[in-house]
């Protein structure tokens, strides 16, 4: 496994052709973070054309469009199935026909074993161990870990614990502080365990502090002057790969 993200990676842009507009949808929130983990998975991952691919937690179906504008068949879940929103995204840029959207529980994935190319996630599993359920956690990624092909890829990414700075801070300023069970590094390591081989990085530390989008998008700019001196355990996103 690797550790901090590297340094030359540009903050903000297209990402295999797309435009910033775009990412905005597909990333939502703390872009010029998140998009690491979409130059990540382009470089590791391969072509998508094709693949059935699996986004859990999807809400406003970001990951979905992406992976739908890369030519793959998509299936689009969230517990309590997609938001509207989901679709309309996807009707815009044109894709619906590439989309097929459920209902579906990450920690009982009512799916065929060995049945998709890829699984996806972005910020999932701290609200899947809500109130310190770690063995949900634990079913989620064991769920995604059945229901992949022989081969097949978990693009991941997901917000860390960081320090007992970042605890105090989100509880006392988020609405859902309290109730999130942020995986530390090494849970995700352990629960990432079944899996034949992994590559993952991290990055932030200021910028998920942030109260509005320019606020971490300017916080973002210091946390690519301080991560080469933090410790991946210090950091507040871990993204990559991990093949069945």
């Amino acid at each position: 496994m690797s550790g901090a993200a590297p340094t030359t990676t540009p903050a903000r842009g297209p990402v295999d052709g797309l435009p910033v507009s775009v990412l905005d949808e597909i990333l939502e929130w703390d872009v010029a973070s998140w998009v690491r983990a979409l130059r990540f998975w382009e470089r590791h991952a391969g072509d998508l054309a094709g693949r059935r691919v699996l986004e859990l937690g999807a809400r406003r179906g970001g990951l979905s469009l992406y992976f739908a504008l890369r030519g793959a068949e998509v299936i689009c879940s969230d517990l309590a199935g997609p938001a509207p929103e989901a679709r309309a995204l996807h009707e815009r840029h044109r894709v619906a026909d590439r989309v097929r959207y459920e209902v579906l529980d990450a920690t009982a994935i009512a799916l065929p074993p060995a049945g998709v190319d890829v699984v996806t996630f972005k910020s999932v599993l701290g609200g899947v161990g809500s109130h310190g359920a770690y063995d949900r956690q634990q079913r989620a990624v064991e769920e995604m870990h059945r229901v992949l092909k022989p081969g097949g890829v978990l693009l991941f990414a997901e917000n860390l614990r960081a320090t007992r700075l970042h605890g105090w801070l989100r509880r006392r300023f988020t609405d859902w502080g309290e109730r999130w069970r942020y995986p530390t590094l090494d849970e995700m390591d352990r629960l990432l365990a079944p899996f034949a081989r992994v590559e993952r990085e991290t990055f932030g530390f200021c910028a998920t502090l942030g109260r509005s989008e320019g606020q971490r998008r300017a916080l973002h700019a210091v946390d690519r002057l301080v991560d080469p001196c933090l410790g991946s355990r210090h950091k507040t996103i871990v993204y990559g790969c991990a093949w069945k």
